[in-house]
């Protein structure tokens, strides 16, 4: 199965790269520029153009449909462009005969099963099956049936489930090609890791490279490397509003491409599988669940026609379906609710309110506040976003619990920044910051007992520019004047030098080293959340001692986030999994009295199954 076909092109290590112009959704909904797209893919003599097709009802509930508002950032930011960008069938079924008279393979990805059937009544000659799908065993089952050849997305995806989709289609003789794929939006040079290509050739299929990278470089790289595919993102313009342009290649670049696509510098990296932050976010986004299709109580012994398969990511993965069929529940789990780890008779955790002596806490939102009391932390930290503080809370009890709030990273479509040389910006974020004040020494504080404490980040970030330190640490000494901190402890929390938000990866230009952190909180007397995971990333960048700097920020400690890091970028990995040597850098930390959290990356999901796994870890500590 080392060769496969798709039109008249055999594709395999012996043949000629095949290289697709992914369309995607960068038509913005408006048939007339997608026909612009294909004429410039049938101009640069790629050998196919690919599209996306999704029935959103069968993707979300209709509560993710009609108000991602009351969901995370990336929910509100993406479902409406969804909504908006979703092609009709008449225009999909016309954009494939406009492809096809160019001398183009039309492709297309389903996100769904009605998708998928409406592809196959098109006559499509291949499927193409998104990163967000590669667990999703039900649509992989049915598009398997139809016996056309799929190329299948790796991204956002661990080895042992790119091991399990592989094993099932080379069972059911279906052709198949694999592609490396680092799904975050953009992915950096360090980050392609093309290393996977030569793993995934283990498996004797065809494999390629699906790239989100900026450029050409990378993919150039990966033809030389022996990807008998390479797909990238084509756009008529970079600053077009939408996700995908500004990673997208315009036609000039995409004939470039295609007439280099032999010639490349190197670009190598690790042989490892492990997800980026950006592509744990688009796993939840993008990646669908078990879920259950009717009511179930508690001593159900759950039947394969028990269980449905919807978005998001937020529960167990359809892959881990055999896991659950069999087994006797032992919770009541109301029709459209999530399977989670423990309905597949995992073992408990321990008894985690006695294993630490010094002020442990959990992170939550509002939404799963009562899961995570119910823990019996001693400290509780909500995350907020900008629509949080539209949301009542009122949890009718009172709680012993210290209060730790952490301010929203948005304005709107910008980031905080009390740093912001943007007078408009910075004074907006000292606003923000001042109503999460407000907000947990005025409403939440009559819910809670304890000391109250507000994180907020400095700010300080830029996507393309290096800004000026003596600058930044001004304003942000000016911000911290005009901020009402009466009756809350104020902490800045230390930054990482490469952090990832929503549309991009950034570069942090100011509170990432220790000594000018430490400066700060002389000049100011206002003290620091320490994030272990920021700071391992800062010391990896800048080849320093993580225990020396721990060291000198230590004294201005007043709450940590716990959580591991590898790389440059690899923020709140779970503890043990990245590059902090733990049984060196937390016997610092042993006789540290304040509070602290495990701050994994989604570790919320499952009734915080991360959070509690990170606890175990971290109960071999004196902590």
């Amino acid at each position: 199965m080392n060769t496969i076909q798709i039109g008249t092109s055999l594709i395999g290590p012996d043949h000629p790269t095949y290289i697709i112009g992914e369309i995607g959704i960068n038509h913005n909904g408006d048939v007339s520029l997608a026909k612009q797209l294909v004429e410039a893919a049938a101009e640069a003599r790629v050998n196919a153009v690919k599209f996306q097709k999704r029935h959103l009802p069968s993707l979300y509930g209709e509560d993710v449909l009609n108000h991602p508002e009351k969901y995370e950032q990336h929910f509100q930011y993406m479902v409406p462009i969804l909504k908006s960008v979703e092609l009709a069938r008449a225009d999909m079924a016309e954009l494939k005969k406009y492809s096809e008279a160019r001398g183009l393979d039309f492709l297309c990805t389903p996100f769904d099963i009605p998708s998928a059937d409406f592809l196959q009544e098109t006559g499509i000659s291949a499927f193409k099956i998104a990163s967000a799908d590669l667990t999703n065993l039900a649509l992989i089952e049915h598009v398997a049936r139809f016996g056309k050849p799929m190329i299948l997305s790796t991204g956002m995806s661990y080895w042992e489930e790119i091991e399990s989709v592989q094993k099932y289609l080379k069972e059911k003789n279906v052709p198949f090609a694999l592609l490396h794929c680092r799904s975050a939006y953009p992915v950096w040079p360090r980050e392609v890791n093309l290393k996977m290509i030569d793993r995934l050739c283990g498996f004797g299929v065809p494999v390629g490279y699906s790239g989100h990278d900026i450029g050409i470089t990378v993919p150039l790289v990966a033809a030389s490397m022996g990807a008998c595919i390479v797909e990238k993102h084509i756009t008529m313009g970079k600053k077009m509003v939408g996700p995908d342009h500004k990673i997208s290649l315009e036609p000039y670049e995409l004939k470039r491409l295609v007439r280099d696509i032999r010639v490349a510098d190197q670009a190598m990296g690790k042989g490892e599988r492990f997800l980026l932050r950006g592509e744990v976010i688009n796993r939840e986004l993008f990646g669908k669940s078990l879920v259950a299709a009717v009511g179930v109580r508690t001593g159900t012994t759950i039947t394969r026609e028990m269980i449905a398969v919807k978005g998001p990511g937020k529960g167990l993965a359809p892959y881990r379906v055999e896991d659950l069929v069999g087994r006797t529940i032992k919770r009541d789990i109301m029709a459209g609710d999530f399977f989670l780890e423990e309905d597949t008779g995992q073992p408990d955790w321990l008894n985690i309110p006695e294993t630490f002596r010094s002020r442990w806490g959990l992170i939550c939102r509002f939404g799963d506040f009562e899961k995570m009391i119910g823990y019996r932390p001693r400290v509780i930290e909500f995350h907020l976003a900008e629509k949080d503080f539209g949301i009542e809370f009122n949890p009718g009890d009172k709680f012993d619990q210290d209060l730790v709030v952490h301010t929203p990273e948005y304005l709107g479509n910008k980031l905080m920044d009390l740093c912001s040389g943007d007078e408009k910006i910075r004074l907006a974020s000292v606003a923000l910051v001042q109503k999460t004040i407000d907000l947990a020494r005025g409403v939440l504080s009559e819910f809670f007992a304890g000391s109250i404490k507000v994180i907020a980040h400095p700010g300080a970030m830029s996507l393309n520019s290096k800004l000026s330190r003596e600058k930044l640490a001004d304003a942000l000494l000016a911000s911290v004047a005009q901020i009402d901190t009466d009756g809350v402890e104020l902490l800045m929390e230390n930054l990482p030098p490469y952090p990832w938000y929503f549309g991009g990866q950034w570069k942090g230009n100011y509170f990432l080293d220790a000594e000018e952190i430490a400066a700060f909180c002389v000049t100011t007397g206002v003290n620091i959340c320490f994030d272990l995971s920021h700071a391992a990333l800062y010391c990896n960048a800048k080849e320093k001692d993580l225990n020396l700097y721990i060291s000198k920020v230590l004294p201005y400690i007043r709450h940590i986030h716990f959580a591991d890091a590898y790389g440059l970028d690899g923020e709140g990995v779970q503890l043990g999994e990245g590059d902090i040597e733990l049984e060196r850098v937390l016997p610092l930390f042993s006789d540290y009295e304040g509070s602290w959290v495990p701050e994994v990356w989604r570790g919320h999901l499952q009734n915080g199954r991360e959070f509690l796994r990170a606890l175990n870890i971290l109960a071999k500590y004196n902590l």
